[in-house]
C-alpha cells in the first residue's frame, strides 16, 4: 500500500478538536519572557545595524584612500 491510502480524512469538526488538543500541548511564554526577548532582539539589531554602518563607512574610507578618489564633486 501507498503512504496515501494510510491517511484518513477527518471532519471539520474533529480536524477543529485535534488544533485544540495540540495547542493545549504547547508550552506558550510568559508575558515577560516575550518582552524580553523583543527588547533583546530591539538590542541586537541595533548592535549589528551599528557594526554594519561602521564597517561600510570604514572600508569606503579605506578605498578612498588606497585610490585617491574623493567623494565630492
Amino acid at each position: 500500500m501507498a503512504a496515501e491510502d494510510k491517511k484518513q480524512s477527518v471532519g471539520p469538526i474533529t480536524f477543529v478538536r485535534q488544533v485544540r488538543a495540540e495547542g493545549n500541548k504547547v508550552t506558550w511564554t510568559s508575558r515577560q519572557e516575550t518582552i524580553a526577548a523583543t527588547i533583546m532582539v530591539i538590542i541586537m539589531s541595533i548592535l549589528v545595524a551599528l557594526y554594519l554602518f561602521s564597517a561600510d563607512f570604514l572600508i569606503a574610507n579605506l578605498v578612498r584612500l588606497v585610490t585617491g578618489l574623493d567623494h565630492q564633486q
